[in-house]
């Protein structure tokens, strides 16, 4: 895909008014200089979201949400960055540009837009053919749906019939109009045979409710259809096509955003009609898998709308099965600040029979009662394996290893760990080196011996009077001497975080940092974890690309908006972009200026020189207790030792 000219970015934000844009979507009214409104974010009954239209940012004094406009739709809207920069665009009159557009963008550009034109076509036929079946209408009538419901996901009919959509789109034998459903999924072509002329066409979808399928922009780009008498699948979904993939779309997400905002969490079922009784009777804010087990795109798209999923599966081995994929998927971007929980049914009811058997309230404690995600991996890892054997023990810490890895070093893993540790009998330091999450230090020998030559007394260097403090040699006379070394430093992994988030939110930070700083950052990242260690590399060489704005007299330069939409752009898109999206949202929550940033990053090299200090004079001790130190060696102790005062 060709990029968008980060010229035509900085222009773009530039036009725009943030405040139009937020207004929109957000009741705003006058408060001094800036807006003030009721957060779209998190519920709250006294306005803490403001609105600058000199800075064109917004923040949540509640919340800690902020941005710029471009980053409000992306939240807000669920939108991706490019759509979230055409939607911008849109609305300002501009025409988005790409770089080194070749022919087959264009191409696959028009396919796209002809193929939006004939779903959203399809999806009116539909809906005005099922206002023509009291058939259909008394199906939906008797699963308990009103009119209203029914409007609002704009549920439809495909009449039992061959060619039904001839009648919207014209005849089939037309091989253009042919193409463009075939590419759409609305038709299917049978396979010629010796005694036809041409291929059969016909509709894909005959006799069945039919449920459009929405992107974030609410277009619709596919279809579920349910058969009304008995028949094979009872459900019938759109196949992939360039506008629809089962793996990054969930149905139900468009109509359900304001609702899982309002309630604070969303609840994924399995099927199109759970979301939609499940609407009807009081649960708004439920979504569904589209026939495919839930994937780390899904889960991307639910935690940019609220930090609560709850995942509802039937109680019977499939469904085991599912939740387990949907927990696979849910690692890899858990952090702290987030909650996952599974509620499985009893195998006779699905979401929307449980509700009407037992009561909405019923329902909603089942929800706040269903299994934590701690809990469900403690389940799937000792599984089938008796945790009073060596062996079942043993299986159980395979099982749970690659699960582990794949978390993000977070408090939740250790958490998790030293739980999974405590019920097979092990200590948490066992199933980490069996999982490779932490690498032993390197022994310090405490009870060497090592000789030196008789010393004055009056030596300045190795006199008792002007020794360094913690020397691991005594200058009295006589022979070897008890070594007291210095004890190892602790890895900092604490200020790897630290020093990712600042870059995170300052990028021209990173790009004034020298070599040695740079060699430190990666090293505490590395200490923390090979992802950590991958995304400074990305973050750093990001850092570099940004395009500096001169500041006014005596203030620092900054980075242009447009480059650090690139810049985030960029991230997002990188290998480790779930380790990215974590600390950009508690980037988000934070409320670090400048000036306290690079504070941070002063403190945190500051220890980072400290720790390598240390770590230098402990491996001139080694040498000393091994008797292989030399002259240069002890010259370089008493200079760190030196510096060690000072710092």
């Amino acid at each position: 895909m060709a990029l968008i000219p980060q010229s035509f970015i900085a222009d773009l934000l530039n036009r725009i008014d943030i405040v139009d844009v937020v207004g929109q979507h957000v009741k705003l009214k006058k408060a001094g200089a800036n807006y003030q409104g009721l957060c779209p974010f998190h519920q709250e009954k006294s306005p803490s979201f403001s609105v600058s239209p000199t800075k064109q940012f917004y923040h949540c004094f509640g919340c800690g949400a902020h941005g710029s406009a471009i980053s409000f739709m992306m939240e807000y809207a669920g939108l991706g960055y490019v759509d979230t920069i055409e939607e911008l665009a849109r609305s300002a009159g501009l025409t988005v540009p790409r770089e080194e557009r070749t022919a087959n963008d264009v191409a696959r550009l028009q396919q796209t837009m002809a193929l939006s034109e004939v779903m959203s076509s399809a999806a009116d036929w539909y809906r005005q053919q099922l206002k023509q079946a009291p058939r259909a209408v008394e199906y939906l009538k008797g699963r308990g749906l009103t009119g209203e419901i029914a409007k609002r996901y704009s549920l439809g009919y495909a009449p039992d019939g061959w060619q039904g959509l001839e009648a919207v789109f014209g005849t089939y034998a037309n091989d253009e109009i042919a193409k463009t459903l075939l590419e759409g999924g609305l038709l299917i072509q049978s396979e010629q045979t010796d005694n036809q002329q041409t291929a059969r066409r016909y509709d894909r979808f005959r006799d069945r409710i039919m449920f459009p399928i929405r992107n974030p922009k609410g277009q619709v780009i596919g279809f579920g259809g349910r058969i009304l008498d008995q028949g094979e699948p009872k459900y019938l979904n759109s196949p992939e096509t360039p506008l629809f993939s089962k793996g990054n779309t969930l149905y139900g997400l468009f109509e359900a955003r304001q609702a899982i905002r309002a309630q604070e969490y969303v609840l994924v079922c399995e099927g199109y009609m759970d979301v939609v009784a499940l609407a009807q009777l009081g649960f708004p804010n439920a979504v569904a898998t589209l026939g495919t087990a839930c994937t780390a795109n899904h889960v991307r798209m639910l935690l940019r709308q609220t930090d609560r999923i709850v995942f509802s599966f039937d109680g019977d081995a499939a469904g085991q099965r599912a939740a387990q994929r949907a927990l696979e998927a849910c690692l890899p971007l858990m952090s702290d600040d987030k909650e996952i929980r599974f509620l499985f049914l009893p195998t006779e009811h699905d979401p929307d029979s449980y509700v009407r058997a037992y009561g909405a309230p019923a329902f909603e404690k089942v929800i706040k009662e269903a299994m934590s995600l701690s809990s469900f991996f403690f389940k799937i890892v000792s599984q089938e394996h008796e945790l009073t054997t060596p062996e079942g023990r043993a299986h159980t810490h395979h099982a749970a290893k690659p699960l582990l890895l794949s978390m993000p070093p977070i408090a939740l893993r250790t958490q998790i760990l030293r739980e999974v540790a405590i019920r097979t009998n092990s200590t948490p330091a066992e199933l980490e080196s069996f999982c490779g999450l932490t690498v032993a230090p390197a022994p310090v020998q405490s009870n060497a011996y090592v000789s030196h030559p008789q010393r004055s007394n009056t030596n300045p260097h190795f006199g008792n009077t002007n020794r360094t403090p913690g020397a691991p040699w005594q200058s009295a006379k006589g022979a070897a001497k008890r070594v007291q070394p210095i004890a190892p430093p602790q890895a900092p992994t604490d200020l790897a975080e630290q020093l990712l988030r600042v870059l995170i939110q300052f990028p021209h930070l990173g790009k004034s940092l020298d070599a040695n700083k740079r060699t430190l950052a990666l090293k505490a990242s590395k200490l923390r974890s090979e992802k950590a260690f991958a995304l400074m590399q990305d973050l750093l060489a990001q850092c570099d690309l940004v395009e500096l704005i001169p500041g006014e007299a005596g203030k620092p330069p900054s980075v242009g908006a447009g480059s650090f939409a690139l810049f985030q752009e960029q991230l997002s898109r990188s290998e480790f972009a779930p380790l990215y999206e974590v600390l950009r949202k508690r980037v988000m929550g934070s409320d670090l200026d400048l000036e306290g940033a690079m504070a941070d990053l002063e403190g945190s090299f500051k220890k980072l020189e400290l720790t390598d200090l240390k770590q230098e004079m402990t491996d001139i001790t080694q040498k000393i207790s091994g008797g292989t130190a030399t002259d240069q060696d002890r010259a370089r102790y008493r200079e760190l030792g030196e510096r060690l005062k000072f710092n």
